[in-house]
């Protein structure tokens, strides 16, 4: 943290502001918890634990928006919207829903992800009327 959030003094690495007199031990401690959580995220995404990289993002981005966790944060969501599309393409609906709700988590306010959820939502809604039209047709045989 270069400058105090209170005064916008320089801090110069100090943990107590030299102009205001404030205690920033708990600001510096959440940006190092920030920056353990995102590399953390990444060690995820590497070994192929999505779930859990999409989670550590999440607390690393609570706790510091730093440019780097947002650039990650862009390149996830990229990902699992391609990995949402071949979701679709198969059938697998509610695969499909469980990242989306993940994603939208990370990125709430998404016009895309809000389309892509919109359309996941109609796709299972169909999917139950034609299984109730398929139930039907079999009863009346």
């Amino acid at each position: 943290m270069p400058r105090c959030p209170c005064c916008n003094a320089r801090l110069r690495g100090a943990a107590v502001c030299p102009r205001c007199q404030a205690d920033l031990c708990a600001g510096i401690a959440a940006g190092q918890a920030a920056r353990w959580w995102l590399g953390r995220a990444i060690d995820d995404w590497q070994a192929g634990s999505r779930e859990q990289a999409l989670q550590a993002l999440q607390r690393s981005l609570w706790l510091e928006k730093t440019p780097l966790a947002v650039h990650f944060r862009n390149f996830l969501i990229a990902q699992c919207r391609k990995e949402l599309l071949e979701f679709l393409a198969q059938k697998e609906l509610f695969l499909a829903k469980r990242l989306l709700y993940r994603c939208r988590s990370l990125l709430p306010l998404s016009g895309q992800l809000r389309q892509l959820q919109t359309f996941t939502d109609y796709l299972l809604v169909k999917q139950g009327f034609e299984a109730g039209a398929l139930q039907e047709a079999a009863g009346q045989e």
